[in-house]
């Protein structure tokens, strides 16, 4: 048999597994039982003792395990005896609740043995697994989760080193919650609120309409019962009749009330009551503070909870258009030690496997049937070959945006942020709709691409991002003159929401050319802040700035500054869960998508401060437990206790 036509073979056999796999009555993600999901959706392919190379390895593996399913036989890991174990528990407990993957499948069982040798380094299948494209804070989201209940997952990554992604360069920090700050009206009540962080998100978003829902929510999982719109439209939101602007509030909420658990569970340890320190996900060292005192009356200094341990909190600060410090951070390279952190936990996991250079060509999808995506061509950078990568439990685009692609961008070189996981969608769209040209429904609101404020804006200089958090901190925008110019445009000034910031930077660096003047007209001004602490909050931007051949020293001179794309805040069309909507709502089977290669409408026009790591966290779990046919109810997200 040729090649070709053996690889043709090879692609129907695995469509076929695939499609029994997922078959369940119409609806594959349906509130059946997890463990009886799991054995439906084909959790025990056949084990081999060395990695599958070949066509005809691929092939045979295909058959064996479409045999198996026939004959009621199913080989592999304990996954089901561990989902239905674990389950119904709390995830903001997981750390009691669960243990490590790797003990669960060394456990005593039926197929005990060949969990053990799965657990030693052993692979499954090459079909058993998700496969992840994007190696980013959602990308990994989305592998410890799938992990977490058993699913394989392999993440592909376009560079060298999995750290090598967007996420990396994040400065500012991730919105957690501050459970200290009263109301100064003698009440209990808290002024960091899921409310008032929803009415953040949409006064940044540009909507100008009142919210749908006024009534307080506190910390849950935002199921089907609390949506506000229809999840099956195609905007999934409210247009602006003033503004234009299309927002999503559910997405609003989902972040502000499942958020401050999904940091917990992965990214902070016992200290702080998170779970990170298991293996659900890691221990960031975010930068802490002590209190003045740790009093009973200490209830209005703003920070997080007191460690018993050792009388410290996490630091919180305030940025743009936050009603309250509510920003947990590392110095300012808090997208660095959290990509590190969490590859690092993700690496570790005995189901999680990372492929470097290498990059998604092409989704796959399964023709023959309902466009069912079943996986990627993937071009490996080191031999210049594109393969078949396939998936069982499907593919999560989580590559970045777009960003990247425009002249003036803060996105760093290389292949992050050039739309890799929008132009994928396109292509499997514009090949399964070719009937109707331009009818594509895969992505949604592509021209809300977000500019930062601040870049640093020097002649032959790739643009440098110059945080949100310098603003926060008390940083002034000045023209040349020194005038301070910020409250021109807008009460709030400097805190501003970013996109009436970035047009106030720009329309005052333009009079400087429109006066016939070759010097710059805008610039961002520390000097009146401390020079010591300056250094230790900003080590990253006072290193770039002195190291440079003409050495800056933010905390004595002005710094020139220009708005430059940033975020995009469209992309591929999400529901909340992360699955992928077509043209007509039409839901693309087996393909997912978190972080900021989706557009679940929950920026609108432009992004609040230090959401988009925490987006990653929420939408790229929400997609983990999805395909492990995890059902959430009401309380499946323990309720912080003040």
């Amino acid at each position: 048999m040729s090649s070709r036509l053996l690889s043709a073979k090879v692609h129907r056999t695995a469509a076929s597994a695939i499609r029994w796999a997922t078959r369940p009555g119409g609806s594959w993600f349906s509130s059946t039982n997890p463990s009886t999901l799991l054995v439906k959706r084909g959790r025990a392919f056949h084990l081999s003792d060395k990695p599958v190379k070949s066509d005809s390895e691929l092939y045979n593996e295909a058959k064996r395990s479409v045999r198996s399913k026939q004959k009621g036989v199913f080989f592999g890991t304990s996954a089901a005896t561990y989902l239905s174990r674990s389950s119904s528990r709390s995830l903001s407990t997981t750390a009691a609740a669960v243990a490590s993957s790797s003990s669960l499948l060394q456990s005593s069982s039926s197929s005990g043995k060949k969990s053990l040798r799965l657990a030693s380094g052993e692979r499954c299948a090459p079909h058993e697994r998700l496969l992840v494209l994007g190696s980013g804070v959602a990308g990994c989201a989305a592998a410890l989760t799938a992990a977490r209940h058993g699913v394989p997952v392999t993440v592909l990554h376009a560079g060298s080193v999995k750290e090598d992604c967007n996420s990396y360069w994040a400065q500012g920090g991730v919105i957690y919650r501050n459970y200290r700050l009263k109301e100064k009206d003698g009440s209990e009540k808290l002024v960091d609120t899921p409310l008032s962080l929803v009415n953040d998100i949409r006064i940044a978003s540009g909507y100008r309409g009142a919210l749908q829902r006024n009534t307080p929510l506190e910390e849950c999982h935002y199921d089907a019962s609390l949506l506000l719109n229809d999840p099956t439209s195609s905007k999934m939101g409210q247009i602006c009749s003033t503004a234009g602007v299309n927002w999503n509030e559910d997405a609003a909420w989902k972040l502000a009330l499942e958020g401050p658990t999904r940091v917990r569970q992965l990214l902070l340890g016992p200290q702080d009551d998170g779970a990170g320190h298991t293996s659900t996900g890691c221990v960031v060292p975010f930068d802490r503070t002590t209190l003045p005192t740790a009093g009973p009356d200490d209830d209005n200094d703003g920070m997080g909870k007191e460690s018993p341990e050792d009388n410290t909190v996490l630091s919180l600060c305030l940025e743009a258009s936050h009603a309250a410090p509510r920003i947990i951070h590392h110095a300012d390279c808090t997208g660095r030690a959290i990509t590190e952190s969490i590859t690092r936990a993700a690496a570790a996991h005995p189901l999680i496997e990372f492929r470097g250079d290498s990059i998604a060509t092409d989704l796959i999808s399964d023709e023959d049937s309902d466009g069912m995506v079943i996986g990627a061509k993937v071009l490996d950078k080191n031999t210049n070959k594109i393969e078949a990568a396939y998936a069982v439990h499907g593919v999560v685009l989580a590559s970045g945006g777009l960003g990247g692609i425009y002249e003036h961008s803060t996105n760093p070189g290389g292949f992050n942020a050039l739309g890799s996981s929008v132009a994928l969608a396109l292509r499997l769209e514009e090949r399964l709709n070719s009937s109707l040209p331009g009818e594509s429904g895969i992505t949604s609101d592509l021209e809300y691409v977000q500019f930062h404020p601040t870049s640093l804006c020097l002649p032959n200089e790739a643009r440098f991002l110059l945080t949100e958090a310098l603003r926060g901190e008390g940083a002034i925008l000045r023209d040349a003159s020194g005038r301070a110019f910020a409250s021109d445009y807008h009460p709030s000034a400097e805190l501003a929401p970013r996109d009436i910031v970035a047009r106030a930077v720009f329309t005052e660096s333009q009079k400087a050319a429109a006066d016939g003047s070759d010097g710059h007209n805008a610039f961002l001004d520390m000097t009146h802040r401390d020079a010591s602490w300056l250094r230790d909050r900003f080590p990253t931007i006072h290193s770039h700035l002195s190291s440079r051949d003409s050495p800056m020293d933010f905390t004595k001179e002005k710094i020139p500054v220009i708005p430059a794309a940033h975020y995009t805040c469209g992309g591929v069309t999400s529901d909340l869960s992360g699955r992928v909507h077509g043209s007509g709502g039409q839901v693309h089977r087996n393909l997912y998508v978190a972080g900021e290669a989706a557009r679940t409408g929950l920026h609108g026009g432009n992004r609040l401060a230090s959401t988009s790591l925490l987006e990653g966290l929420v939408f790229g779990s929400s997609v983990g437990e999805l395909v492990a046919g995890v059902v959430s109810d009401d309380d499946a997200m323990e309720k912080r206790e003040e």
